[in-house]
């Protein structure tokens, strides 16, 4: 990570190295969940090449990479983060572990669900219809309303 607290990955085989700076699109995960759960996909941003990875970092450390666009990479990281970016999405490591006996876990970006949703609706006799006036009442209170009923001043 840089001081920014951009991520770059060292991709390839030591001897034919390369950096690429991935992205995160949730915030407030430490560094293990985004590593644990896959948060991040390329963005695209990659280096020259490097004879070893000692290169890479001493290249990176003194600012002198030289970096470039591949095109295929955004590509392939907008379709990573699309499906990793799903509330219920899961690596398929930690699923194997929870189907071998592990206990499930709960994903990090998922916090502490009500113990019970309520919406309070008047009570109506079997049959009735809501006027207009108990209709409005019913709206849930954070629906967003596409018009106003009074200018707005």
């Amino acid at each position: 990570m840089d001081e920014e607290g951009r991520m770059f990955w060292i991709n390839g085989p030591e001897t034919f190295c390369y950096l690429s700076e991935q992205r995160q699109w949730r915030t407030g995960l430490s560094f293990q969940d985004v590593l644990e759960w896959k948060q991040c996909a390329p963005s695209g941003l990659v280096s020259q090449r490097f004879k070893s990875v000692q290169a890479a970092c001493e290249a990176f450390e003194h600012n002198q990479v030289l970096w470039s666009h591949d095109l295929y990479l955004r590509r392939m990281g907008d379709q990573m983060a699309l499906h990793r970016s799903a509330s219920d999405y899961r690596p398929t490591a930690i699923k194997l572990a929870e189907a071998s006996g592990r206990s499930v876990r709960p994903a990090p970006w998922i916090g502490e669900a009500p113990a019970c949703l309520s919406c309070p609706i008047p009570s109506m006799a079997e049959g009735d219809h809501p006027t207009a006036e108990v209709a409005d009442d019913l709206l849930h209170p954070r629906r967003r309303r596409r018009s106003l009923k009074e200018p707005v001043h």
